[in-house]
């Protein structure tokens, strides 16, 4: 049996829980993630726009997750937050998943400001959330792992999502350019790219007319579940991808091979 003593010994050697940020972390694929790594152990913490909803969600994970409230299309919110991360302990890995798709329409009805909010949200706010996260890395000499969610639809192209899939893209190429830039300072950064997954943002458009031709774009004929972008994340966050940077890991049931 061992003494109070070891036990104590064991309890100081045993490594520090990573610490994980995970963005739009209340639902759908971004609270699955939430949930995979509160499974190994790690702290996690989450954000999203609506309190309520995000401390639910982080409760059900367990007491090492949190919440913070956080608009990912205001850089002050996005600054407050990464301090108050950092005042608390800092982190391991960032995974940048909030992101919005509110309409399903023609390239010539999108307006300008309807652009403007996906583009926002999902591309200026994940590019300010990596470089404050970076540069404190950076300032710390400390290296560090980010992974943002992307889209399919980024790679490979679709009707009625031309301002999504065009700042997907963006945010793709995105990911190539500060894995080159952060790479020689032990920042990895790299990207998963689901294909059409259940979550609540698809009930709507899987119950819709489109569902038959869209199901029938994937060649292993059924649509992802958020179990599934989940684990590619695990694993770019992971020691076994530690020499991998700039990546875009699709998984999206063979989609894009069509």
């Amino acid at each position: 049996m061992a003494t109070r003593e070891e036990d104590s010994r064991d309890t100081a050697d045993a490594p520090a829980a990573r610490r994980v940020l995970v963005t739009g972390g209340s639902r759908g694929i971004g609270l699955a993630v939430a949930a995979a790594f509160g499974a190994q152990d790690a702290q996690v913490i989450a954000t999203a726009r609506g309190e309520e909803a995000l401390q639910k969600a982080m409760a059900g994970i367990g007491p090492e997750a949190s919440g913070i409230r956080c608009d990912n299309a205001d850089t002050e919110d996005i600054r407050r937050t990464v301090d108050i991360v950092w005042a608390q302990g800092g982190l391991d890995v960032l995974v940048n998943n909030a992101g919005i798709s509110p309409f399903y329409k023609r390239a010539e009805h999108v307006t300008p400001e309807e652009f403007d909010m996906v583009a926002t949200v999902n591309l200026r706010g994940t590019y300010f959330f990596s470089t404050e996260v970076a540069k404190r890395w950076l300032a710390e000499g400390r290296e560090g792992c980010i992974v943002n969610i992307t889209s399919a639809l980024g790679v490979a192209s679709d009707h009625r999502l031309s301002a999504y899939s065009a700042v997907k893209a963006g945010l793709n190429h995105l990911t190539k350019v500060l894995a080159l830039e952060w790479a020689d300072r032990r920042i990895r950064v790299n990207a998963v790219a689901p294909g059409w997954t259940e979550t609540d943002f698809t009930e709507g458009l899987f119950a819709s007319r489109h569902a038959e031709r869209l199901l029938g774009d994937i060649p292993m004929g059924r649509w992802g579940r958020t179990g599934d972008v989940a684990g590619a994340v695990l694993y770019l966050a992971g020691e076994t991808s530690g020499y991998v940077t700039g990546t875009v890991l699709l998984v999206d049931g063979g989609r894009v091979l069509r």
